[in-house]
């Protein structure tokens, strides 16, 4: 990067002398409306369903105010606000992805760790620096069908250490567990059970590092830039002087994105945890119901919600309802880790009654899931006994606590 930055120091002095001789020479990046005080042209909707179009007035934690048509300005409060668009297009986007822990997954053209702080550059936008502390995941390559729902198992499982994950022969990811001690741009140095070695990016497929907290509280607001990072936001503020939007993304961390790489400001936040979402019904089997009575088979064999995850029992069915918006399902499923005596089961997802994702589990490991919601207004979660005869079985209270099923970080995305 700096020799790079090098080359390019005798042209931005040839055209700062440009500007010198010729001051009417305008730069393409600059505003030539006439109007240097008005902000960028903006489309939003309000929480009515209202789209109004304007020019940007101000931007704050609070309100938002936009010059209209005719040159009428108008405030409106963020919480009539459901969403701001910005002129742009969606760009190139840089393949590695920094996740985190307070939701954000940042497009990054190049990361580099020392000293337990990740630098994260990302392109035509500020690098900046957060301590690992605030990090889920680094991954070098670029999302692919052939390996995200495995990455996302990995990435929702949780971990008391640090894991360096492999992409072998055949898109299968090999997690290691140890120590990230750096990361550079041609290797991460690992410490694998005081054994320390450098390992190739090219041969991995990232870094995932260990889970020591809660979920954090979900952030209101989404802003997406063109490079296709989702940025989640406590507050966002409009500053004119350098037409920027500063983001506080929580835990100290502040960025600023350049106006030139915006595209849109959700305030609806875009993600839905199913630990948080409405429950629409939660059904137990008959023959548990028959054994032990309706109320108490409703209150000991219901579905368990722990922060961000939630656990589920052989034959059940936990229902939700589908807000409006979310279009995406993703979730690690795996059997509890507290289960001693381990036996395959089969778990799925119905969307409106209908089976839209089945898998037969026969292992311990977690199982990423990224499913299409399309115009779905209910969810269940189920599990049953294998096999064709699965729905004569009865469940017994020995079935029931042997099969406990977790749904790792299941969330509803926009």
């Amino acid at each position: 990067m700096t020799r790079s930055f090098r080359s390019q120091t005798p042209i931005i002095a040839l055209l700062a002398t440009l500007f010198a001789v010729f001051p009417g020479t305008k730069s393409s990046s600059q505003d030539t409306s006439g109007e240097p005080d008005l902000g960028p042209k903006i489309q939003f909707e309000t929480i009515d369903g209202d789209s109004v179009s304007g020019q940007l007035g101000n931007l704050t934690g609070s309100s938002l105010s936009a010059i209209l048509a005719g040159g009428e300005s108008k405030q409106w409060d963020l919480t009539e606000i459901a969403r701001i668009q910005f002129d742009g297009s969606e760009k190139t986007s840089p393949p590695a992805r920094v996740v985190l822990r307070g939701g954000s997954e940042v497009a990054s053209a190049a990361t580099s760790m020392e000293d337990e702080k990740l630098l994260v550059r990302s392109i035509g936008q500020p690098s900046f620096t957060v301590s690992i502390r605030s990090v889920q995941s680094v991954r070098f390559r670029a999302p692919s069908s052939a390996t995200d729902a495995d990455w996302l198992a990995l990435v929702e499982e949780p971990q008391r250490r640090d894991r360096l994950v492999i992409r072998r022969e055949g898109n299968a990811l090999d997690p290691i567990e140890g120590t990230v001690l750096e990361i550079n741009r041609d290797s991460v140095s690992f410490d694998l059970s005081g054994n320390i070695v450098d390992a190739p990016l090219k041969k991995l497929e990232g870094v995932i590092f260990s889970t020591t907290t809660d979920r954090e509280t979900e952030k209101p607001i989404r802003v997406r830039d063109q490079r296709g990072s989702n940025w989640m936001a406590d507050q966002v503020n409009w500053n004119g002087s350098d037409r920027s939007l500063r983001l506080d993304l929580g835990n100290d961390i502040t960025h600023s994105i350049p106006l030139k790489e915006l595209l849109e400001i959700q305030f609806s936040g875009g993600i839905l945890y199913l630990s948080d979402a409405e429950v629409a019904e939660q059904r137990q089997p008959e023959s548990l119901k028959a054994l032990l009575g309706e109320d108490f088979a409703s209150t000991w064999f219901a579905t368990e919600t722990d922060t961000k995850n939630l656990t589920t029992v052989l034959s059940s069915d936990h229902v939700i309802r589908i807000p409006e918006g979310y279009q995406k399902l993703v979730a690690a499923v795996r059997v509890a880790s507290e289960v001693d005596q381990f036996a395959p089961l089969t778990v799925s997802v119905l969307l409106d009654n209908r089976v839209a994702w089945k898998l037969e589990i026969q292992d311990r490991k977690p199982h990423g899931l990224i499913l299409p919601i399309e115009d779905a207004r209910r969810l269940t979660l189920r599990s049953a006994h294998p096999g064709p005869d699965a729905s004569k079985t009865s469940p017994t209270i020995s079935n029931a606590l042997g099969h406990r099923i977790e749904w790792l970080g299941a969330r509803l995305l926009k």
